[in-house]
């Protein structure tokens, strides 16, 4: 029996108490059920709020001070990674804050006019949590620059003691490093000047970090580097002077060639002609100055 036949059968019977639920539609369980576990529902949101978001994103925080711990205002802090670049500058109490950075491993550099870049590798940052990172940075030697190999190609290829097609990989913090270096580590791919002694492979190639100089270059660039000899095992770039720029107004005076899909990139400001050249046609002028000279 439907229960809309018992229900009107009830309702005819004289003196019988009506005990039928209402219903919500063919649902078993009463309304008031449901609306009790609606409202609670309401409750708990109105409470705590909509279930958030776990954190992706992490900061970086620190200060900036001179070797006799004096704070450094205006120190131009650079964050990187392969894909994510992010810049500030210290406030007048020598402090910065990068906020809302991607999780990830992170080369930092402190610039300021005067001093040594500073350059940390590898930190870290994590989800939900605030790094830090002080720095030290030392006063720049004066620089008595002197420009050497001459403004040509072939000038240049005969002052070299290598050149090299190399590839940057990550490197790590050595205590035997110069002061106002970075040490890179290079992956040789191919050799296009033989030093005089044989070559050690990987190859340590020192950056100079003075006043005035670009941060290092990047984890994973691909280069051509015209190199003089340092050490046992290293090399440093010819006219790898920064103070070379600045009466000159050259960004950088550094005999590289940065090479980025199968073309030339960016280039010492005399050899700015050869920006777009594709690599192979590069590689194959510099393989026949030894013939041609």
């Amino acid at each position: 029996m439907s229960v809309r036949n018992t229900f009107s059968r009830r309702l005819e019977m004289p003196n019988t108490e009506l005990k039928v639920p209402f219903l919500c539609g063919v649902c078993a369980q009463p309304c008031y059920d449901q609306n009790v576990l609606i409202l609670a529902a309401i409750l708990t949101l109105a409470l705590h709020g909509p279930p958030q978001a776990a954190p992706t994103a992490g900061s970086l925080v620190g200060c900036a001070a001179d070797t006799m711990k004096q704070r450094l205002p205006g120190v131009v802090v650079v964050a990187k990674t392969a894909r994510v670049q992010r810049t500030t500058t210290a406030d007048a109490a020598g402090c910065y804050e990068l906020e809302d950075l991607p999780v990830g491993s992170y080369r930092v550099t402190a610039r300021l006019a005067g001093f040594d870049n500073v350059t940390r590798d590898g930190v870290n940052i994590v989800a939900g949590d605030v790094a830090r990172l002080d720095v030290a940075m030392r006063v720049s030697a004066i620089c008595e620059c002197v420009r050497v190999g001459g403004t040509t190609l072939a000038e240049q290829w005969d002052h070299a003691e290598a050149v090299l097609h190399v590839r940057l990989s990550a490197s790590e913090s050595q205590s035997a490093t110069p002061v106002s270096y970075y040490r890179h580590v290079a992956t040789v791919i191919d050799t296009l000047k033989n030093p005089a002694a044989s070559l050690k492979t990987p190859v340590f190639v020192l950056q100079n970090q003075r006043s005035a100089a670009p941060g290092p270059y990047d984890i994973d660039q691909e280069l051509v580097m015209f190199l003089r000899p340092s050490g046992s095992d290293g090399f440093v770039i010819s006219n790898d002077e920064p103070g070379l720029a600045v009466p000159t107004g050259r960004y950088d005076p550094a005999i590289v060639f940065l090479i980025q899909d199968g073309h030339l990139q960016r280039a010492p400001s005399e050899f700015s002609r050869y920006i777009g050249m594709p690599l192979d046609a590069f590689l194959d002028e510099l393989r026949a100055l030894p013939r041609g000279r």
